[in-house]
Order: structure tokens, then C-alpha cells, then sequence
């Protein structure tokens, strides 16, 4: 766009430069009151969120020392530099200056436009959203801009001409209410929400989710006497609340609501449980806390099986009527939330009469896991807005894909993943939730590759987008309820006055990449300059870069499935179980990562694979951690008089993540070589198992050092007889006392008893075993690259008809064979295997899927698999770039 082009319109074009800032023409001014550099004008009737967006621009220039007036009109404006600001919706000023420009308006819901020109002698910069939301995006990143400014006698000079968009609907976050101390520390203090809801509008995070009843030893189970009574109930009561705590918690959920619609934050109540009937809902608490057998205080007392159903729904048409702004609630469906079996199909029913009656409108969340088609179907035929939630990944955080298999435990239900509910036709739309939370608890975390690739899987069945939780989420789970909530870093290593702010990238990253997933690196690196300097600055972002994909890999390839729930596993700080344990873990993407016993398995049976063998994964972890403990030097050496309290938790949480990626490499040829033993009972595999073992304790005992007194010395992360609370020097004990056991194991071993007849095998095999960096074959100097694959991916296809995958193979040694493995995008289903055969020129691979096998209720989804003469495999697509996965949409 030439500034010719954005000179406006002549009329006003004339006006402006005939009428500079102080000159003739313009607006008088009180004596003595400076001249602005800036004048804004902002269009009449925008709402909320732009004027957050407006008054957050004015605030950075007020910071910078700029001189700035916020102007009624283009004729008033006296400043040098020209702000118009407004939205399409409003028809004001900015969109009427684009026009005249030749610029594009923003179409669609919270899009924008940036455009920068000239009018006569100033400087002009158009701020036009498509709405409210979008405006307010366009001055919250003008305003980041203006604080990069080298000179603030040139305020704009960083800000950029852009049209952005949002790729995914729905950028969610949500938090958890466990505890109760440590809730109310935060619900009742506006100044948190506001620097809360202020960092996730600066992020483009468009809703926020915040969840009563979770395993919580019953609080809040249900919420509604948290605030207020029910006419016709008197005798349910939460025990111990007054009613004038009830109005002050209201009244505080009513100003968060508000607060977070003035940051154009969307809200939903999730309300995830119904009745308390302890067991799994205590959440680990034991004895009188635990309650459910007689009142007790802090929780509710009075709803039972005869009145459930009647008060859910008076007290839910109380809600809506005593919380008008409510956007959604979000509910949890099944058994977990205290309905029987026998409960559930008339307890829905009733809810989506209510919700009918009183709020028509209102978008309802069903949490996915055991929820019965028979009540998806109620919802739908009452006209309920429904849409399914649904775990992404366990009830932690694996790679940023679908699982390409998820564990066959709970294959044929809807524990979690995309289950069988993508079906067509289409009734509901989907949400995405990565329960990070389990995995990434205390760390800091965020690499914007990351958080690309998940946004862009988040549009499977055209999603409507995805939810993560916040930092910290089971902050104090599973202790008392009065307890005091400890604080997570010692006085030497705070550095913020709220803890959520220390993951500001994490918010970065999760938020602006859904909104775009091409939003320019500067965005982050200019808060990574800001904060610890230009010369240390990329060496800090690319370490945590790096470091982040560390937890991601441990629960994708190496975990338990014991671990699955949030609240028992947790891979930040857990050693995952003793070796003979550890080398039986599956991790959680069976099609993707071999696991050790199965490697052990094919080593003895010379098989082959070309999935991610284990000593694959070790040698990604060993370097891992080389990278990441070489970029924390780096920045060591360049920080500084830079240096500080945020710059030390920073590298102490790289070097604890660099531990973790040292230990799983130790400790996954270990694992081999305990499967190995236990198959073969050859005595040098347990001596290798066991040497690996004392390797995996050492790297361990370096990371608790790391560790250091940084942290809390008891982090209450959960219960702690599942192990999520303490630190990482906790973990030493245990580890050792396994390394005793197995060297005692060792001890005891008879050869000439035990050998099974296998005795001397695992010397053959042994070299195999190590994840050497060329590879995991046996021989150093042996060929170690798997084929070349090159694949055009069929993205559509017909229904009802056949479908054929074709792709080039080569590899120097040559291709011993290619397969294709498919499926119907459900997981109920096991993948098929087709040979793909050479066809026409060499090296050309094809294989036809029949229509009979194409359900067409489904999308279908296939990946290739490539072997070559000496044994190297490959999956591709290659899950390090994208998923390892091709979805075909089948047009019907």
C-alpha cells in the first residue's frame, strides 16, 4: 500500500495538513499545558474491550514519557502523530480512513487491520478491528510496540502494518478450584484478576473457564450454596457459611465475569460435580475432612438421592438468574461427579429443561468422558447449544498431536481422546483440552513450535478450538481445605509479585500462536531482550525452547499408564517407579513409540519396527539435554549486570529439565536390558541394567542439586501418597533403595539355576542395546538412515469410493518394504496394514484402500511406514515436523 494511497480523502487530507499541531486552526489549549506528541481518536460506541485495548496504548505512551491526549475528533487532534481507532461494527472514523486508503477492512469476528501513512505533515497509524475484540488486540500489540521504541520522540516507529485474523475460534484457559484457602487467597483480590485478565487479553486468550468441583474433598460439591440458598431447600447448606459470605462470593464471581468481558474474555462456570458421595471425589483427603458421612464444615451437607434432581434444578435457575453474564457452563457428565448409573439419563434431562426455560442462549460444554449417546441426544432434540469436551492427551500433556494410538486400556470407551465422536453428520461442535496441568506443574514452559502444531490440530473436525490449563493448576490439591498455601520459591528467587506472571511465555506462546499461528518471532524475543538483555536473551528463549519438549517426549514415550490421571502422575518431578517397574511403561502413543519390552522382544527375535525404537528416544534425550545445558551457558556468560531473581529460576528450571532428559537416557537402555534379563535371565544384561541404573540415580541426584533450595522444600501439588508433593531430592531415597534391590537381585542370581536356557544370547545383542548417537544398530560404523520418504498427502477424498496412497521410497542400501497403515478416525477401531507395491518407475510405491473398508459415519486417517535392507525405519509423516498422521475429510 503506497502512503499515496493512504492519504485519506481530500477533504480531510486538506484539513489536517492545513491545520498542523499548534498552528492556526487548532483547538485552544490552557496555558502552560504541554503540547501532545500524540493525539488518539477513537470512535464513539466501541465497547468494552476496545477501550481496555485504548486505555492500555495510552498507558505505554504515558510510560514512555510520550505527551499524548486521547482527541473527540480528527478536527481536535493537535499531536504530530495521528492514532485513529475503531471498528467496522462502529462505522466511525478508522474504518471510513481505510476505505479511502484503498485498505481492506477486517472481516470476520476478531479480526484487525494496522495501517500506517501520512496525512499532510503527520504521522498516521489506523488501528480498525472487525469488532470490539479485534480492536483491542490491534492497541494492545501497538502498545507492546511503542515500549520496543528506541526513541520515544518516535513512539510508532516500531509498530507494523498487518491484517491478522483469528485461526482458531477459541483460545481457552481454565482453572481449578482445589483447595479452598488457595482459591479464595485469589478469588476475593481484584488486582489479581485484573493483571490475570489483562495478561491473557494481551496474549489473545478469548475465554476463560473456572471450574468448581474437582476431587475436592467435596468443596464446592455442588457450588451453588457457595452462594446462596435455594427457596424449597432450606436443609442444604454449605456448613459454616454465613449469608453474608455468600452474597461477598457472589458478588466477587459477578466483578470476575465482569472483568474479564472488559478484557473481551468470555467466561465459563464449570460444574463438575453434583453430589458428594466421597470416593473418588475426596480427592485423597482421609477422616473428618473427607466428609460425607455427617456435616461438616466447608462443605455441603444436605442434597441426597431424593432431592438431587429437584434441587440441581431449582438451584441451577437460581445461578443464571443470579449470574445474568455467564457465557457457558461446562459439566461434568458422568459417575466421578457423584450421579449413579441409574441417575443420569433424568438429572440431564431436567438440567436441559432448565437451561431451555431460562437461558436458551447459553452455550453448554459436556465434558466427554462416559457420556452416553442417549443424553447427547436429549440435549440436542431440547435445542441445547451443546459441545463436547474432550482430553487431548490422557490427563496430560503429550506431543502436539492426537495420540496416533492411545493405550488399549481404555480404547473402546471415552475415557479420553476423540473417542468415536467424530461422526457424521455433524451435530455438536468439539473443544480440545490439553490437560497440562498434570505434567507442567511448578516449570516454567513454552516454545511457540509447540504451540503452532497444537492450535493446528485443534482444527480436527473443524474444532472449535482448544482449552489449556493455567500454571499451577493443582496448586494445594488434596490438602485440608484451612491450610495455608505454601509459596512456590524462596524469598531469594521471586521475582514477580503474582506467581501466574513468571509464565508469561507459557501465556505467549498457547495465546498469540492460536490467534496467529504466524505471528512474527519479535513478539516473544523482544519480552526475552526486555528482560534479560540482547546478548543473553536468545540464548534464555532458545534453552526453554528446547527444554520444552521434554516432558511432552516423557509422557509420550517412556510413561506409565498408572500415571494417566492428573492427579497420580506428574513427569516433572516423579521417577516414575522402580527400574523393573519403569521397564515395563508403555508411554502413551503405542503406535508411535516401541516400548522397552517389546524392543527387548524384537532384539531376541532379530524383528524390526519403524516405529521410534527406545534407543531412538534416549539419544533424543541425551541431546537434549546437551543443547539445553549448552544454551544455559551461553546465557550465563552474556547476562551480566543483567542478572537476576527471574534469570536464576530460570536457569535452574533449564538445568532441572536437562537432568530429566540425562535420567529417561540413562535409564531407557537400562530398562532394555532389565527386559532382556527377564527374558533371557542372562546375568550380564542385570549388570548392565544395573550400571545403567547407577548412571540414571547419578543424574538424578545432579538435577536435585540443581534443584537446589529455589523451590519450595514441599511442593503440595497433589496427594502425596500418589507422590505429587515434596521435591526432587525426595526422589533420591527411593531411587537408591531400587538400585539396592537390584544389585541385591544380583547377588542372588543363580546362572546355573535361573538361565533358562538362553544363557549367552544377550552378548550378541548387547551393542544393540545402547543409543549410541549414530543410531540403534549394532555395528558403529553401519548404516544408521532409514528411507527417504516422499509422499503428496491426500487431504479429501469421495465417499463410497476407493481410496490410493501413493509415495516414493529410496534408500542406498535399499527399500525392503513399504506399508500403509489406516484407519476410520476412530479410535475404536485397530489400523489395517496394506503392502504398498512398486508400481510404474522405480522407486514408486502405491497401495489402494477398498470403499468397503471406508466407513463413511468417520473420516479416515492412514501414515506410511518404510523399511530399508538394514533395518532402519520410518514413520512418516515424521511426528518431529508435523503429526504422524495424514486425515482424509471424505466428501459425502
Amino acid at each position: 500500500m503506497t502512503s499515496a494511497k493512504l492519504a485519506l480523502g481530500l477533504g480531510i487530507f486538506l484539513h489536517l495538513a492545513l491545520a498542523p499541531a499548534g498552528g492556526a486552526g487548532a483547538p485552544e489549549v490552557a496555558r502552560g499545558a504541554p503540547e501532545p506528541l500524540v493525539s488518539l481518536v477513537a470512535d464513539e460506541g466501541i465497547g468494552a474491550p476496545a477501550r481496555h485495548g485504548i486505555a492500555e496504548l495510552l498507558k505505554a505512551l504515558r510510560e514512555r514519557g510520550v505527551p499524548a491526549e486521547k482527541a473527540a475528533s480528527l478536527d481536535q487532534a493537535r499531536g504530530r502523530y495521528l492514532i485513529v481507532a475503531g471498528t467496522v461494527e462502529a462505522g466511525g472514523s478508522a474504518a471510513r480512513l481505510l476505505k479511502e486508503a484503498g485498505a481492506a477492512p477486517p472481516a470476520g469476528e476478531e479480526a484487525l487491520v494496522v495501517h500506517r501513512g501520512r496525512a499532510g505533515n503527520r504521522v498516521l497509524l489506523i488501528l480498525c478491528g472487525a469488532d470490539d475484540r479485534g480492536l483491542m488486540y490491534a492497541a494492545l500489540d501497538a502498545a507492546d510496540r511503542i515500549g520496543w521504541a528506541s526513541d520515544p520522540r518516535d513512539p510508532l516507529s516500531e509498530v507494523r502494518e498487518t491484517a491478522e485474523w483469528p485461526d482458531v475460534r477459541v483460545r481457552a484457559l481454565s482453572a481449578y478450584t482445589m483447595q479452598r484457602a488457595a482459591f479464595e487467597q485469589r478469588f476475593y483480590n481484584e488486582d489479581y484478576w485484573a493483571r490475570y485478565f489483562d495478561m491473557m487479553a494481551r496474549n489473545r486468550f478469548n475465554s476463560f473457564t473456572l471450574i468448581f468441583g474437582y476431587e475436592n474433598g467435596g468443596f464446592l460439591a455442588p457450588c451453588y450454596p457457595y452462594f446462596f440458598d435455594v427457596d424449597g431447600f432450606p436443609q442444604v447448606r454449605m456448613v459454616g457459611l454465613a449469608p453474608e459470605q455468600q452474597r461477598r462470593n457472589l458478588a466477587a464471581l459477578n466483578r470476575m465475569i465482569e472483568m474479564a468481558h472488559e478484557r473481551g474474555i468470555g467466561f465459563t462456570v464449570g460444574i463438575w460435580d453434583h453430589i458428594y458421595r466421597a470416593g473418588v471425589q475426596t480427592g485423597g483427603l482421609t477422616g473428618p475432612e473427607a466428609g460425607g458421612e455427617r456435616p461438616t464444615p466447608g462443605l455441603v451437607w444436605g442434597v441426597t438421592a431424593d432431592n438431587l434432581n429437584a434441587f440441581t434444578a431449582a438451584a441451577l435457575d437460581r445461578l443464571l438468574v443470579a449470574v445474568p453474564a455467564l457465557d457457558a457452563l461446562q459439566f461434568r457428565m458422568h459417575g466421578e461427579s457423584g450421579l449413579k448409573p441409574g441417575e443420569i439419563g433424568e438429572f440431564w434431562t431436567n438440567v436441559f429443561q432448565v437451561i431451555r426455560a431460562r437461558r436458551p442462549d447459553l452455550r453448554f460444554d459436556a465434558r466427554a468422558k462416559e457420556l452416553p449417546d442417549s443424553v447427547i441426544d436429549a440435549g440436542l432434540r431440547m435445542g441445547i447449544k451443546m459441545r463436547i469436551c474432550t482430553k487431548y492427551w490422557m490427563e496430560q500433556m503429550g506431543m502436539p498431536f492426537h495420540p496416533t494410538h492411545i493405550n488399549v486400556q481404555n480404547q473402546h470407551d471415552r475415557r479420553h481422546g476423540y473417542a468415536d465422536l467424530l461422526r457424521y453428520p455433524r451435530r455438536y461442535s468439539m473443544l480440545w483440552r490439553l490437560w497440562n496441568g498434570g505434567t507442567t506443574r511448578v516449570m516454567l514452559w513454552g516454545d511457540p513450535d509447540y504451540a503452532r502444531r497444537f492450535a493446528r490440530s485443534a482444527h480436527l473436525y473443524d474444532g472449535d478450538g482448544y482449552e489449556v490449563n493455567e500454571p499451577l493448576a493443582t496448586k494445594m490439591e488434596a490438602q485440608p481445605h484451612d491450610e495455608k498455601p505454601f509459596d512456590l520459591l524462596t524469598p531469594r528467587y521471586r521475582s514477580h509479585d503474582y506467581e501466574f506472571e513468571r509464565y508469561w511465555h507459557f501465556f505467549q506462546v498457547f495465546g498469540r500462536l492460536g490467534y496467529n499461528p504466524a505471528t512474527p518471532e519479535e513478539v516473544w524475543m523482544r519480552e526475552f531482550e526486555r528482560r534479560f538483555g540482547s546478548e543473553a536473551a536468545p540464548f534464555v528463549a532458545a534453552g526453554l525452547h528446547r527444554a520444552s519438549w521434554v516432558l511432552p517426549r516423557i509422557v509420550a514415550a517412556v510413561y506409565p499408564y498408572t500415571s494417566f490421571p492428573m492427579t497420580r502422575g506428574w513427569a516433572e518431578r516423579q521417577r516414575l517407579g522402580d527400574l523393573p517397574a519403569y521397564a515395563m511403561n508403555q508411554g502413551s502413543d503405542i503406535a508411535l513409540f516401541a516400548s522397552f519390552d517389546d524392543e527387548a522382544r524384537r532384539l531376541l527375535e532379530s524383528g524390526e519396527t519403524a516405529m521410534v525404537r527406545p534407543q531412538a528416544t534416549a539419544r533424543w534425550f541425551d541431546e537434549a539435554a546437551d543443547d539445553i545445558e549448552r544454551q544455559a551457558a551461553e546465557a550465563e556468560a552474556r547476562i551480566g549486570d543483567r542478572r537476576g531473581p527471574e534469570f536464576e529460576m530460570t536457569m535452574i528450571d533449564l538445568r532441572i529439565l536437562a537432568g530429566l532428559a540425562r535420567f529417561h537416557s540413562r535409564r531407557i537402555p537400562a530398562a532394555i536390558s532389565y527386559d532382556l534379563f527377564r527374558r533371557t535371565h542372562d546375568p550380564a544384561a542385570l549388570d548392565d541394567a544395573i550400571a545403567g541404573e547407577r548412571r540414571a540415580v547419578e543424574a538424578w541426584r545432579a538435577l536435585a542439586a540443581a534443584a537446589g533450595d529455589a523451590y519450595a522444600p514441599d511442593l503440595k501439588m497433589g496427594l502425596r501418597e500418589a507422590s505429587l508433593c515434596g521435591h526432587w531430592r525426595d526422589e533420591l531415597q527411593p531411587l537408591e533403595a531400587g538400585l539396592a534391590r537390584l544389585e541385591q537381585e544380583r547377588r542372588a542370581f543363580n546362572p546355573s539355576r535361573d538361565d533358562g536356557g538362553r544363557k549367552g544370547i544377550y552378548a550378541s545383542i548387547r551393542a544393540a542395546v545402547r543409543p549410541d548417537r549414530n543410531g540403534p544398530g549394532t555395528a558403529a560404523t553401519a548404516d544408521r538412515t532409514p528411507p527417504v520418504v516422499r509422499h503428496t498427502p491426500v487431504t479429501t477424498a469421495p465417499a463410497g469410493q476407493p481410496i490410493t496412497i501413493s509415495a516414493e521410497v529410496s534408500d542406498p542400501s535399499g527399500v525392503k518394504w513399504v506399508r500403509l497403515r489406516y484407519r476410520t478416525l476412530t479410535q475404536f477401531v485397530d489400523y489395517s496394514t496394506l503392502e504398498m507395491k512398486p508400481v510404474g518407475e522405480a522407486g514408486r510405491y502405491e497401495a489402494v484402500v477398498p470403499a468397503a473398508q471406508i466407513d463413511p459415519q468417520w473420516d479416515f486417517m492412514y501414515y506410511i511406514e518404510a523399511m530399508d535392507s538394514r533395518g532402519n525405519g520410518r514413520i512418516h509423516p515424521d511426528f518431529e515436523r508435523e503429526a504422524p498422521y495424514v486425515v482424509v475429510r471424505l466428501k459425502r
